[in-house]
Parts: structure tokens; sequence; C-alpha cells
């Protein structure tokens, strides 16, 4: 998961009435850089023109999807096993590209329309179909991810960083990387961020491609493929939520569907996107745990552990690119609480930089579970798995279901869905808790 477009969204609440409020939140972390990137959301001709083609639509999509998420998937087959990974990736992919396809029938629906609700965001759709009380549990949900998200960067910066130069313990690198992130966001400047916009997809790229490498260079695959685990329901749920994590698309996606300039292909360009992404990181994941077998971390950079240019120069460029990324999470985070509290009658004043302050140090209170895997596992488990694969087929349910052109077997489908959904997020969250408690064993490398 990582970042995207300028909208508007969250609906607060207002003593006994409601007030709309714009926010950024998640749909707008990717692309408030300015120069290519903001074009191509808000069209090539400058504006709100929808001008995107197809082709742009996905390469943003891919480049919403893809980021810190991909180097939790090797793990994750060490967990689930061969089968167990391929069929869930497999799966969320499929799911994922589904649900991108609902939230785009709920917001085109005639409920919508004859209400004239708006419909530019996540939230404001969540707000159109399930109240100001629900919107106010999708705003939470929304607001973890943020806050999740940030604190997945500062894990990885600090345990990378630690592993290039181990004489600084990680907890200074957590402090240095927070102080500068922080710093950036209260200064507001985009003039970095501008240049950087590119490094992203670059730099995630650049890093697999050293991971495999690597990876090959180091070591070899069993004689048999069945000396490999192909499903293990024990540890299923220890990297469920790495896969919800990596496939979290859905609160940034609407946006991203409103700057194409034929909507109508949606659907299309969701599911070739989802499943060629599926494919790839399946051939990437699939191929470095059946390298590094049991050895394979978390945070699969940290096997990188030689000090040689293919394994420094990757996790520079990665501790870069999220220390830059960073105060974009950050900014859309705190803008949503800062709106809140301003939309609130007889809510006092707050100086953004307080609450600057109190939102940086969430993260930074969550980066102390030392474990990438748990910590992503945990954000992917509870809030990426309800905001794709819960929240979607509900809206579908309360806003379409009762036209006269859903099907039934679209509802029952979307009823499943959300039960599946409701149930994986309890168990892999449940999973993750005990985990914090109870740290499973990994390779003191990986730490």
């Amino acid at each position: 998961m990582d970042n995207d477009d300028n909208g508007t969204g969250m609906m607060a609440i207002n003593g006994g009435g409601q007030t709309r409020a714009n926010y950024k939140a998640l749909d707008d972390v990717d692309s408030v850089e300015t120069g290519s990137e903001a074009k191509l959301l808000k069209g090539n001709g400058g504006g709100n023109i929808p001008t995107n083609t197809a082709m742009q639509t996905a390469i943003i999509l891919a480049k919403t999807i893809s980021g810190t998420g991909n180097f939790a998937l090797p793990f994750a087959f060490l967990n689930m096993g061969l089968v167990g990974g391929v069929v869930t990736i497999m799966g969320a992919a499929i799911l994922t590209a589904w649900t991108l396809l609902l939230m785009q029938q709920v917001k085109k629906s005639r409920y919508i329309a004859e209400r004239n609700l708006p419909s530019n965001t996540y939230v404001d759709i969540a707000y159109a179909g399930f109240g100001s009380f629900g919107a106010g549990f999708v705003y939470f949900v929304t607001l973890f991810c943020l806050e999740g998200v940030c604190s997945v960067y500062l894990n990885f910066v600090s345990t990378t960083a630690h592993s290039i130069y181990p004489n600084i313990d990680q907890q200074t690198y957590l402090i240095v990387t927070l102080v500068f992130a922080v710093t950036m966001t209260m200064i507001n400047s985009m003039t970095l961020l501008k240049y950087m916009s590119g490094l992203g997809i670059v730099s995630v790229t650049f890093t697999i491609v050293c991971v495999m490498v690597y990876s090959g260079q180091h070591n070899s695959f069993s004689s048999s493929i069945w000396d490999y685990p192909m499903i293990t329901p024990e540890t299923y749920f220890r990297s469920f939520g790495s896969i919800a994590f990596f496939f979290c698309v859905n609160v940034n996606a609407m946006p991203i569907e409103r700057s194409m300039k034929t909507p109508s292909k949606w659907g299309p360009v969701v599911f070739v996107t989802c499943l060629t992404l599926a494919v790839v990181n399946i051939i990437y994941g699939g191929t470095v745990f059946m390298l590094l077998k049991e050895n394979t971390c978390g945070n699969v950079v940290l096997n990188l552990n030689e000090q040689e240019w293919i394994t420094v120069l990757p996790k520079i460029t990665m501790c870069l690119e999220l220390v830059v990324s960073y105060p974009l999470i950050l900014y859309a985070a705190v803008d949503i609480v800062e709106r809140t509290l301003g939309s609130s009658k007889g809510s006092p004043a707050i100086s953004k930089k307080i609450v600057i302050f109190i939102m940086a140090c969430l993260p930074a209170v969550f980066a102390q579970i030392k474990s990438f895997a748990i910590l992503v596992n945990l954000v992917g488990g509870f809030g990426a798995s309800l905001s794709s694969y819960c929240f979607p087929p509900l809206l579908f349910l309360k806003v379409c279901g009762g036209d006269f052109n859903t099907s039934m077997t679209k509802t029952i489908g979307c009823v499943v869905l959300t039960l599946v959904g409701f149930g994986m997020s309890a168990a892999t969250t449940a999973y993750a808790g005990y985990a914090i408690m109870h740290p499973f064993p990994e390779p003191a490398f990986c730490r």
C-alpha cells in the first residue's frame, strides 16, 4: 500500500446536526505532489477535466499499490506455504478489483444521484451509504490506516538503517527519522517532494531486483519442490494482513477513477492491473522464499546482510523514499483530525503544530513493535481488511441492493465477502495482537 489524489471526503458530526468538511484523507496521499503525477490525476489538460487514458490509470493504480508491502510477501509464503501464498495473493487481487468495481457502481447509483449526494472520495461514498455514524467509523479506520502506514515507515527505516550501520541503535534511528519527517511536515514545503515524486516505484522495483539477484547469488533452491511447505494453516494468519496491506487501494481509488477519460473502462483496468501485480509478486515472493527458505525475514530487505553495493544501495534508496513520503501520509492524518476539530461547534482552536506533534507521536508508539512483519500484519489485518473487503460490499448492499438490475448472485457474493472479510480481519488482528505479546521467532538479523 502506498499513496494518491486531491479529493474531499470525511463528514464530521456537529452536535445533533451534520457538518460537511473537506478532507484529503488517504484519497490524497501521493498526488499532493506537483508536476507530472498531479497532472495525471487531474487530467493532462489541466484543471479537473478527466483525460487519463486506461494505460495512465493503470500506471497510477499500480504505483499506488506498490510500496513497503512488497517486502513482506516472501515472508507470507513462508507462513502460508507455496500454494497458500499463491491462492491468497490471487484471491486478494480478484477481490480487490471486484470491490473497486463495486465502489464505482455505488458512486454512480440511482440512490446517490437522486439525493444529489457527493461521491468524490471513499468517505463521501461511506457517508452516502452509512450516514454520519457509519462514516465516522470509516473515518476512524482510515485514520488507523494512515497512522499505521507511518508506523510501518518508521519501523522499516529504523531497522534498515540499523542493518547498514549497526553501531547506532535502532531507537536512535527511529527518533532521527521521526524528527526529520515531522520537521518536513511542519514546514509543509512540496519543493523536495516534487523532485522526489518519481522515486517511489523506481526504488521499489530496484530493491526487488536486488533482493532477487542477491538471494540467487547466496542461496540455492531445494532439490524438490515438495521440500517446501504447500499449505500451513497453523501460521496462515501470521501474514494474511501483509497481503491485505499490499492490496489496500480502495481508500485511494475514487479520485483515480474520477480522472479517467472513459470511466466505463474502470473494470477492465482494475482487474488487469491487480492480476498483473499479483502474478509479478507471486513470482518474486515465491522465488525469494524458495531461495531463503526458513531464513526469510518479515522485511526481506534485511536479508541483504552483506556490506556490498547490491545490499547497501537499495536500502539507502528505500529509506530516502520512505522518509520523503512520510510527510505526505502524516499530513493527511493531521488534516482530517484538524478539520474534524475545527468543524465541531464549541471546539477550541488547536495549533496545527500541536496536532502534528500528537499525530506524529502515535506512529512512534506503534513503531516500538520491533517486528516489521507483526506491524504490517496488524495494520493490514484491521485497517486494510475492513476498508477493502468489508465496507465496499456493505455499501453496495445498502445503496444498490434494492435496484431491479442487481442480481441475486452479486447480492449473495457481497454478503459472503462481508462476513468472510470481518472474520479474516478479526482473526488476523487477534493473531497480531497475540504476536505483539508473544513474538514469533525470526533470525537475529531480521530485527
